[in-house]
C-alpha cells in the first residue's frame, strides 16, 4: 500500500524547500517523541512530504528594493519582464500605513502577501503549485493525497484549487492541469493560521470548489491558535445551514480546531502549530491511521503542556485584545501582522 502523501505550502517570509521541510520534520519528530508508540519512529516512514515554495517567485521584487530603498514604487515599476506589478500594486501600496511600508520586514514578509493579491504573479504560481498537486496525484492517487497551506499559502493553496478544480482549465507548458471533483478528489486539505478570504479575489472562499463532499477533497479541517492575530482579520467562518455543505458532510468532514496553548510567542508559525497534540494527532490519524489510546493521548498532552509559558500567553493576549480591527483588508491583516512581529520580536525569538 502507497504512503500517503502530505503536500505543504508555506507562508510569507523568506523560505526554501529546505527550510520549510526542516521546520515540519523538526516538528513532526519532536511530536513523535511524545508518544511511547511512535518514539524512535521517523516521520518519513510514515508519509511522504512534499514542499511547495513559491519565495523565488519574489526574489526580483526583493532585489529592486533592496537597490532602491527610497521609493517602494519606483522600485517595483523598473522591474522588467512580463509581470508588472503597477498599477493594482501601487494602489495597494499606497493605501498602507506608512510604518507598515517603512518596517524592517516589509521585504521579506509584507511584501509577498502585496505582491501575491495584487500583481500578476500569483498566477505562475497558481500554475506551479497545481503542477505539483497533479504529480502527486498520479504517484499515489488523489484520496492519499493531503494539501496543508499556513498563513499566506492558505490563500495560494485555495486559490490554486479553485482555479484547477474550476470551470476553467488552467494550462502549463500546452498541457491541460484540469482536475474533476468526482475523480480526482484529495484526501484532505488542511488551512494553517487560514487568511484565504481577506486576500480572495476571482473566488469568494466560501462559494469555491475548496470544500469537502461535493468539492474537491474528503477533509476540510481550519486549524486556528486562539491567540494568533492573523485569524482575526475576515476570518473563514462557514456556518452548518446547507449553504456551503449539507448538515451530514459538515458533522464528517469538517472540523475547526482551535488550540490555545503557547509554547513560544510566535503562535502563529508553523512549527508551533504543528507540535501541538490538537494539530498534529488530526494529521497523523488521517496521514497514517495513528490513534493512540487513552493513556498514552494524555500522557503526551501533559508532556506537551509542560512547556507551555504563562507569561508569554498573558502578552499575547493583551496584544490581540488591543489590536483594533477597523476594516477587514489586507492593510489590516499586515498591521495586526506588524504589531505581533514586534511583540514576538521583544522576546528575542525568530519570526
Amino acid at each position: 500500500m502507497a504512503k500517503k502523501t502530505l503536500v505543504v505550502v508555506h507562508g510569507m517570509g523568506q523560505h526554501t524547500k529546505a527550510s520549510v521541510k526542516k521546520e515540519v520534520d523538526d516538528a513532526f519528530k519532536a511530536a513523535f517523541k511524545l508518544y511511547d508508540s511512535l518514539n524512535g519512529a521517523k516521520p518519513s516512514d510514515k508519509f511522504d512530504l512534499v514542499v511547495f515554495e513559491y519565495n523565488s517567485f519574489f526574489d526580483d521584487y526583493r532585489s529592486a528594493l533592496e537597490e532602491n530603498s527610497n521609493d517602494i514604487l519606483e522600485a517595483l515599476s523598473g522591474i522588467s519582464g512580463d509581470l508588472p506589478p503597477i498599477p493594482k500594486l501601487a494602489a495597494a501600496i499606497t493605501q498602507l500605513d506608512n510604518s507598515v511600508k517603512e518596517d524592517s520586514f516589509f521585504n521579506t514578509h509584507w511584501l509577498d502577501v502585496v505582491l501575491y493579491r495584487f500583481s500578476l504573479l500569483s498566477e505562475p504560481i497558481r500554475l506551479e503549485l497545481a503542477a505539483v498537486i497533479g504529480e502527486a496525484i498520479a504517484r499515489v492517487g488523489s484520496t492519499n493525497v493531503h494539501v496543508l497551506g499556513h498563513s499566506l499559502g492558505t490563500a495560494v493553496l485555495h486559490d490554486t484549487l479553485a482555479k484547477a478544480y474550476g470551470a476553467e482549465p488552467l494550462e502549463r507548458d500546452g498541457k491541460s492541469l484540469k482536475l474533476l471533483s468526482n475523480r480526482d478528489r484529495l484526501g484532505g486539505v488542511h488551512q494553517v493560521a487560514n487568511v484565504s478570504r481577506v486576500l480572495e479575489s476571482f473566488r469568494n472562499v466560501d462559494a469555491s470548489e475548496v470544500r469537502p463532499g461535493h468539492g474537491c477533497c474528503s477533509v476540510f479541517v481550519e486549524y486556528r491558535h486562539k491567540l494568533d492575530p492573523f485569524t482575526k482579520v475576515k476570518p473563514f467562518d462557514p456556518t452548518d445551514n446547507e449553504e456551503w455543505i449539507s448538515h451530514a458532510v459538515w458533522r464528517s468532514a469538517y472540523q475547526l480546531v482551535e488550540p490555545s496553548s503557547v509554547t513560544e510567542t510566535n503562535v502563529h508559525g508553523l512549527g508551533h502549530y504543528l507540535r501541538n497534540p490538537m494539530v498534529h494527532l488530526m494529521l497523523f490519524r488521517l496521514l497514517f491511521g495513528f490513534r493512540p489510546n487513552v493513556s498514552e493521548k494524555t500522557a503526551a498532552s501533559d508532556k506537551y503542556l509542560a512547556g507551555t509559558v504563562q507569561g508569554k500567553a498573558t502578552a499575547l493576549r493583551d496584544a490581540v485584545d488591543n489590536l483594533q480591527l477597523t476594516e477587514e483588508s489586507v492593510g489590516e491583516l499586515l498591521m495586526a501582522g506588524k504589531a505581533f512581529k514586534d511583540l514576538v520580536k521583544s522576546f528575542g525569538e525568530k519570526f
